[in-house]
């Protein structure tokens, strides 16, 4: 099966042609008869000169609220900028005509058409609009002998809702509506459907106060792909490898390698370090090591990539901020060492257990349920100059605070990177460790006042209380809000931590879709069920097996699937075991000791 890369959604500067071309120069050596590689501007892909098909075996809409979001925000950033835009490659298999199978880059295609049709929807020019129009729907012309086609075909599960919603004038916005309505069934968070919604509620919300016309403008001539067009699949199924194959010795981290222990002359001091490069690679892995290599560029970068990874090492490496050679690969070390001990398998040192054990399982909450990890630069980088546990320790308190917080605020990808920075020129600038630590939530870099909140216990109150709150981020944000106070409800000394951490699930207890005949009908009337059904107060942590034999049951058969065995690893699910009944006066009441509860958590970091 192919798949796309994750990391194709990258700003690239398009003044350098050099670089935008790298990717067709290799594929047209490649095979100049039956390969064609070229730039191309989207208003070309957006033409009658191109219909797109999503082949059936590729993979669904998988792109979620983080994805959508950093390409809107990339764009915007270009245009304002004034720069062009590179989103990489597109590998086509042409079928006849005008028609093309998509083997590499339905994703990207596919987020694109939506932004394109919200764009559409809220627009207010009627020219505009029917323009639009015409770039996403190809209208039947006989005399060109084109027929009626989606521009991009999506996969077929989606082809009646692309058509429905995303190719008719309106639809997106009506989408929007019957989704929040209920009228638009999913299955869970990995649906499709729910990506859909991502991706309309998203441009939407990014889009306001933007000029639409300049936007759309610099979208379809300023940002620009490489087609790699081939009449073959067996070839262009050749091409995605060669193209996405970790093993090549084209991922920055390899070029990275090759590039500083060239500029070693001593033959015994390239060989160590070589070795401990290798080092790295076998402890930690490839990917990994890629991760180490992006916190580096920010650590000592502080701001939103704007080129590809290996050009902005070598931006890094001019200004004199990295110095190749030894003394590279050695830094690169020590970051990795750090990462290892105190991010991977958290650790600390401090003769006082109950911390010890609040650092690993803080750490682990964050690298394994926030969805960005942008707060880990700052971390590395703190302990590296201070190399203090006792500090690190509050540190992270802090980090933990402020990165949760102003995700709950709505801080987009380039806010995030942007407080990141920040935080990172404090620890560089600051002599010693309590002096980041006494500042770092303090304003100009910690403040909510701009976002309409008079400080954090006011967000996190008014974010918690949201009848929405399931919603929010996809159900990634409760998942995290229950852990966080699951957590704090042990004996930390004795916390064993959280097994197959990746299986834990939420589970509504008045369920989301209760049958008409059933007990939740009786005891909530509509108005409570909807306002209530996705609120904190409703929602508990089971593993994986337990919410799926839960469904829509009557209270007492979900409980005795919660308890059996009679042991559940989570507090405040634990808690629901002295509960008889479940109805609004029980909800409201556990409601309100959770949202005191996590408010209590965060307020005592001061």
């Amino acid at each position: 099966m192919f798949r796309e890369s994750s990391a194709k959604v990258k700003v690239i500067n398009c003044n350098d042609g050099e670089m935008r071309n790298a990717e067709s120069n290799m594929v047209s050596a490649m095979s100049e008869k039956i390969i064609k590689a070229e730039e191309k501007p989207l208003s070309e892909l957006f033409s009658e000169h191109y219909v797109f098909m999503v082949p059936i075996f590729q993979r669904p809409l998988s792109w979620n609220r983080e994805n959508f979001e950093q390409l809107v925000e990339d764009i915007k950033d270009s245009m304002d900028l004034k720069e062009g835009h590179f989103l990489g490659s597109i590998i086509l298999q042409r079928r006849e005509g005008n028609l093309y199978d998509l083997i590499d880059g339905q994703q990207r295609m596919v987020a694109l058409t939506v932004l394109l049709a919200v764009i559409r929807d809220i627009a207010e020019k009627a020219d505009l609009k029917e323009r639009i129009q015409g770039y996403i729907y190809q209208k039947e012309d006989p005399y060109k002998g084109l027929p009626e086609a989606m521009r991009v075909t999506p996969w077929e599960d989606l082809k009646d809702v692309f058509r429905k919603y995303v190719y008719t004038e309106g639809g997106t916005q009506k989408f929007r509506e019957d989704f929040q309505r209920g009228r638009i069934p999913y299955k869970d968070f990995d649906d499709p459907i729910f990506h859909l919604y991502e991706a309309i509620y998203t441009f939407t919300d990014r889009l306001r106060g933007v000029d639409l016309e300049e936007f759309v403008k610099h979208l379809l001539r300023n940002v620009y792909v490489v087609c790699i067009e081939t009449r073959s699949l067996t070839t262009a199924y050749r091409i995605f490898n060669v193209l996405n194959t970790r093993g090549l010795p084209l991922s920055p981290s390899d070029l990275l390698k090759s590039e500083n222990l060239g500029v070693i002359r001593d033959e015994e001091e390239r060989r160590k370090c070589a070795e401990i490069w290798r080092s790295i690679e076998n402890e930690l892995g490839r990917e990994e090591l890629a991760n180490i290599i992006s916190h580096i560029r920010m650590i000592k970068k502080k701001e939103k990539a704007k080129l590809g990874i290996y050009e902005e090492y070598q931006e890094l490496f001019r200004r004199g901020l990295l110095e190749r050679g030894a003394k590279f690969i050695k830094y690169v070390k020590e970051v990795a060492d750090i990462y290892s001990e105190k991010v991977l398998n958290p650790e600390i040192r401090l003769g006082n257990r109950e911390d010890e054990s609040r650092y690993k399982n803080i750490v682990d909450l964050m690298r394994e349920f926030l969805p960005f990890s942008d707060w880990i630069p700052p971390l590395i980088a703190f302990y590296h100059k201070f190399r203090d546990d006792e500090m690190l320790f509050k540190f992270l308190l802090k980090l933990e605070k402020k990165f949760v917080t102003e995700w709950l605020a709505g801080f987009t990808p380039t806010e995030r990177i942007t407080a990141s920075g920040k935080l990172i020129d404090l620890i560089e600038s600051s002599n010693n460790a309590e002096e980041v630590v006494d500042k770092m939530l303090k304003p100009p870099l910690h403040s909510f006042s701009e976002y309409g909140y008079k400080d954090e216990k006011d967000l996190l109150s008014q974010r918690l209380d949201d009848k929405r709150f399931y919603r929010i981020y996809g159900g990634k944000l409760a998942k995290y809000i229950l852990l966080r106070i699951d957590m704090e409800e042990w004996e930390l000394e004795h916390f064993p931590g959280y097994q197959n951490i990746r299986e834990i699930t939420v589970e509504h207890i008045l369920p989301q879709n209760p049958s008409e005949d059933s007990e939740w009908v009786k005891i909530f009337t509509k108005e409570e069920r909807e306002e209530w059904t996705n609120r904190l107060g409703n929602l508990v942590l089971l593993s994986g097996w337990r919410n799926s034999k839960a469904q829509n049951y009557d209270f007492k058969t979900k409980k005795e699937i919660y308890f059996k065995p009679k042991w559940t690893p989570f507090r405040i699910t634990q808690e629901l075991e002295k509960i008889d009944k479940w109805d609004i006066e029980a909800l409201k009441s556990r409601h309100q000791r959770l949202i005191e509860k996590c408010v209590s958590i965060y307020s005592r970091v001061i």
